[in-house]
């Protein structure tokens, strides 16, 4: 790996060897929130190759790239040393940290299947959304592994604080058996020994899903990742966008915060993204500033009672009305989604493989090669003879029985 990210690896190229297991290059991703390259690599054995990993790299800090990478690095190694206290099912294994040519390579388990952002273009193409049952069985997956992170301690017991910061769409994975996996907690904070401190608050993950005091570089909890969580399963149950100005018109509502503080978060944006963010952000962050309860009310229509209550508590603006705690978000939704009736990740695959029969020739316009990492997921292959339609059980007479509308536009973000 030369001095700088614009060096360029040939099919099969070893990155670094393990013992007798060799990684090779396959395939390279982008570029990661803290500047790391990020690329697809198969590990191979005296039997032959043995499935792929994801791998985060930087350059040794080294003459021009020193300040550069120097920062992408140490991040690296806290992202690894964080992993140690992360082990639970539904969060991505990090395997470790290794020398590599001229290079630091952080090795992470691929999790197959989609990611949420491909399932609701895989939605918004067939015309109908994933059901109730779906939302709450996510939901309450992640919230799990939320609850996990967020409650960790460090060797000597004392809380570590872990705050992931960039919960989105596109880090929630359905793997092909149905489980569900967080896969990135790259830019999270945490209390642990040895880490930099951070010079300026400002949002480190994907903006779109950020909180509104993460926004304006207020002090950020775990209840922060709950809020992120909140517009992520809300655009997925209904494909709208508490920040899409084509849902809101900001300009006919008055700030709730000062616009002193928007302006604040405007520059914390083009901090974080650059110094030309993209035309939609001015827009997105005044929807953010101003949003009401009547807004997140609207966006959730069509949904039932018990799960518009679920995001009015999650989308509140002020902190200490949402849920206190993953924990309490993760029984609520498993409440919910018991009373629907039994649900399981089987469950949840056979939905996916309806939406992919029912989107049908439609679905070939979607590039799910390149929104994956350039790997198909490994879905069973949908069959009519696996896949049979259950009429959705009845509600309570409270509840509404209304659909999510489809077509609803996705907050652009190109």
């Amino acid at each position: 790996m030369s001095s700088g990210s614009d060096s360029r690896f040939a099919g099969g190229t070893v990155l670094f060897c393990q013992g007798d297991t060799s990684y090779e290059f396959f395939q390279e991703l982008g570029v990661g929130r803290n500047g790391e390259r990020v690329l697809f690599a198969r590990p191979r054995t005296p039997s032959g190759y043995q499935g792929k990993v994801l791998v985060k790299c930087v350059p040794l800090p080294e003459g021009p790239v020193l300040e550069k990478f120097q920062r992408a690095r140490v991040r690296l190694e806290e992202e690894v040393r964080l992993a140690q206290f992360l082990q639970h099912p539904n969060i991505a294994r990090v395997h470790g940290l290794f020398e590599m040519k001229h290079g630091l390579g952080a090795v992470m388990e691929h999790i197959e299947g989609f990611s949420l952002n491909t399932l609701l273009d895989i939605a918004q193409l067939r015309g109908r959304y994933f059901s109730e049952s779906f939302v709450l069985y996510v939901g309450a997956e992640v919230a799990a592994a939320l609850a996990h992170a967020h409650t960790r301690t460090d060797d000597a017991g004392n809380p570590l604080g872990i705050v992931n910061r960039d919960i989105n769409p596109g880090c929630i994975r359905l793997r092909p058996g149905g489980g569900v996996a967080l896969t990135d907690f790259g830019v999270a904070f945490s209390l642990l020994q040895g880490r930099p401190s951070t010079t300026m608050p400002r949002p480190v993950g994907d903006v779109i899903y950020a909180s509104p005091e993460a926004l304006i570089g207020e002090v950020t909890d775990a209840r922060s990742d709950l809020f992120s969580l909140g517009l992520t399963l809300l655009e997925f149950a209904t494909g709208r966008h508490l920040y899409d100005p084509g849902d809101i018109h900001p300009e006919d509502a008055p700030f709730r915060r000062s616009r002193e503080q928007y302006l604040k978060a405007l520059k914390m944006t083009a901090l974080s993204m650059g110094a030309h963010p993209p035309p939609f952000m001015e827009d997105a962050l005044r929807c953010a500033m101003a949003y009401r309860v009547e807004d997140v009310k609207e966006a959730a229509f069509g949904l039932s009672k018990s799960l518009r209550t679920v995001f009015l508590r999650l989308l509140s603006r002020n902190p200490s009305s949402r849920f206190a705690t993953a924990a309490a978000l993760e029984v609520e939704l498993r409440a919910q989604l018991a009373r629907l009736g039994p649900y399981t990740g089987a469950d949840a695959v056979k939905e996916v493989q309806l939406a992919m029969l029912e989107g049908g020739e439609a679905l070939e316009e979607l590039n799910l090669v390149e929104d994956e990492g350039g790997i198909v997921p490994a879905f069973p292959p949908p069959s009519q003879d696996d896949i049979q339609t259950e009429p959705r059980p009845l509600r309570s007479a409270d509840e509404t029985t209304t659909e999510p509308q489809p077509g609803a536009r996705r907050l652009t973000r190109h």
